[in-house]
């Protein structure tokens, strides 16, 4: 009396899917393989024993596959292959290789990254700037050239003897802000309130000294009988304008900040009664209440450089 099997027999294969090519048991590896039976537990042995079922479901048909055959034969054959041995050097020049790999990627990586987030623009505002500032000095260096001239014009006319052609001519080089001056006068400053340095945030709502509040007391020094002025030590010429630019006050190309000094030559008693004033007392009320300092002082000592020669195009000296 034979034993029954511990391990029913998988479900057949029908004709229709059978395998066109037959497996060959050439090497003695065969053993290796694993077995075609499914390992079932005891307990259930006497029942699938005793019952069998078709599979005449597809889809039950792949589960079956997929769960008792779940390695290919074939693949198993290839399995019995000897595998091809590699030498150490062979090894160790495919580990190199691929770190030397990742290594290049990961670095030519960052670098596209850094690329990526620097800011382009950055480059042209700084290119800019040093072509702004490289102006500005070859600007600051003929002016005191011309200064220098005017200088030794000045001084030679007086040597030989100035005419009265030539005395109206220095005349009107100072009056235009075309030659260096020196002499007495006032000095008149403005301040912003203190509160506008506090809150940057809120200088809309604050008053602060603006480009008209300058041209207007410019106006009035004129008035006075000022024969020079400069503001922050920018000189006023004939072509010298005082505007706004955004959030900035210009005098010509120039930038000026607060606290705003204006230096005025002429005649003391008359350019320092311009505070005393009547006419100009409502203005000035309005800068008391905006809390803007205004003040002024007596100097005796004041110098101020030449403004460049006003470019003109239609106008000409008549004979």
């Amino acid at each position: 009396m034979t034993e029954p099997r511990l391990t029913p027999d998988s479900f057949p294969v029908p004709p229709d899917r059978a395998l066109i090519h037959r497996r060959a048991v050439f090497s003695h590896s065969t053993a290796n393989l694993g077995t075609r039976y499914v390992d079932l537990p005891t307990e259930t042995v006497a029942v699938a024993a005793t019952r069998r079922r078709r599979m005449a479901d597809e889809s039950l048909r792949l589960i079956d596959d997929l769960t008792n055959r779940p390695m290919d034969p074939m693949f198993e054959d290839a399995r019995l292959l000897p595998r091809e041995g590699r030498s150490t050097f062979s090894i160790w020049f495919n580990r190199v290789l691929v770190f030397v790999i990742c290594l290049v990627v990961g670095l030519a990586g960052t670098g596209i990254v850094q690329v990526l987030h620097k800011d382009p623009r950055q480059k042209v505002r700084e290119k800019l700037i040093t072509q702004v500032e490289v102006v500005n000095k070859r600007s600051d260096g003929l002016s005191d050239d011309i200064s220098s001239l005017r200088g030794q014009i000045d001084g030679l006319s007086s040597e030989a003897g100035a005419s009265a052609v030539g005395r109206t001519q220095a005349n009107d080089d100072v009056a235009n802000g075309s030659s260096r001056v020196k002499g007495d006068g006032i000095v008149l400053n403005l301040a912003n309130p203190i509160s506008s340095k506090d809150s940057p945030e809120k200088n809309d709502q604050i008053k602060t000294v603006t480009d008209q509040d300058l041209q207007w007391f410019l106006t009035k020094l004129w008035s006075a009988g000022a024969e020079a002025i400069a503001i922050n030590g920018n000189r006023i010429g004939t072509q010298t304008s005082v505007r706004t630019a955004g959030q900035t006050i210009l005098v010509g190309t120039t930038s000026i900040q607060a606290p705003y000094q204006i230096e005025a030559i002429g005649d003391q008693s008359s350019l320092e009664s311009i505070l005393d004033r009547e006419d100009l007392q409502g203005r000035l009320s309005g800068f008391k209440k905006a809390n803007i300092t205004v003040n002024i002082s007596k100097e005796n000592d004041i110098t101020m450089n030449a403004v460049g020669l006003p470019n003109l195009s239609y106008a000409k000296r008549s004979q």
